[in-house]
């Protein structure tokens, strides 16, 4: 019994870690997307587009510490070189 209680442990940390992998992919897509919605946004619409860039990056800056604290031997090592390859 405890021996499957380990294994099904370690699915949900195999599981939990693939999801945050690809939500991370899919913050990081839906963010270029915003970045070329806002740079062909103009006028009265570009307020609501900086908000939600801004609300995209907050967004995606969680969804990378979740990854790297899920899937990282060094969470903050691979924090600090995912932002230094986004500049």
């Amino acid at each position: 019994m405890k021996h499957d209680n380990i294994n099904h442990a370690k699915w949900l940390r195999e599981e939990q870690g693939e999801t945050a992998r690809e939500l991370a992919e899919v913050m990081r897509l839906a963010q270029e997307m915003g970045r070329r919605l806002c740079n062909e946004t103009h006028g009265e619409m570009y307020d609501e587009v900086r908000l939600l860039m801004s609300l995209l990056h907050q967004t995606r800056a969680q969804a990378d510490l979740i990854d790297a604290q899920l899937n990282s031997a060094d969470p903050i090592a691979d924090l600090l070189q995912r932002r230094q390859s986004r500049q």
